[in-house]
């Protein structure tokens, strides 16, 4: 082997050199790891702030009016929903075109939450007795509701979004019933409506409102009604 001149040889490093310069090379290799993540971060796209403050001055819209509504202000205007919701006028009709816009977005939420209630299994033995347990899940419905529907009755000539609304929720009452009775006594016309009656919003509402009744009066008036309604199948027979 030639003989190397000592100043051209590479100096053999020490165990503990070589330990440190392995870290060091760790901590390279780990910073520049950090930085990749931090650049592919940074390429990510960013939320859009004003989006995000659209939809939450949007929400505090609707909820200013949901609330006024069941205070009992069964035709707020758009300067008091703008007052509550702690906005300007113009921004309620920069989210919505006009009061009736905003009462859609309304009906979208309240169907939300009575969906659970309208898909409730009855499971009393007979017919009879599942229309009788069907007062307590209406109920429910009707006493969630009830400012809102009364809100309605009053707008309904000046919205025909509202009217129809109104028109859907009364049929959607009638095949609700209709499907708890046994064909023959849903073909009977008669009864048929006055059952319909007897367990529509307007009664509750009847019974609550005008009439003043708690919840559970009310719904014992409409169980009597309902009882003696269903003791004329017999005799109909």
């Amino acid at each position: 082997m030639p003989n190397i001149p000592a100043e051209l040889r590479r100096p053999t490093p020490s165990p503990s050199q070589a330990n440190k310069a392995s870290k060091a090379s760790k901590a390279s290799n780990a910073s520049q790891a950090n930085k990749a993540r931090c650049d592919a971060s940074s390429a990510l796209p960013k939320p859009d702030g004003r989006i995000n403050r659209s939809v939450v001055t949007r929400k505090k819209i609707v909820e200013a009016l949901t609330a006024l509504v069941f205070e009992g202000h069964i035709t707020p205007t758009a300067e008091q929903v703008a007052q509550r919701a702690d906005v300007g006028l113009r921004t309620v009709f920069r989210h919505f075109d006009d009061m009736d816009a905003l009462y859609r977005e309304i009906s979208v939420d309240i169907d939300a939450q009575v969906q659970p209630l309208i898909q409730a299994r009855l499971d009393a033995a007979t017919w009879q007795e599942r229309v009788l347990q069907s007062i307590g899940v209406r109920s429910d419905i009707y006493d969630r509701t009830a400012a809102m529907h009364v809100a309605a009755q009053v707008h309904r000539h000046e919205s025909a979004y509202l009217a129809q609304n109104l028109m859907d929720s009364a049929r959607l009452q009638r095949d609700l019933l209709r499907r708890l009775l046994p064909p023959a006594v849903a073909q009977n016309a008669p009864l048929l409506d006055a059952l319909d009656l007897m367990l529509s919003f307007e009664a509750w509402i009847r019974l609550r409102r005008e009439q003043g009744l708690q919840a559970d009066a009310a719904r014992e008036v409409m169980r009597l009604g309902v009882k003696a309604l269903l003791a004329t199948v017999k005799a109909l027979d």
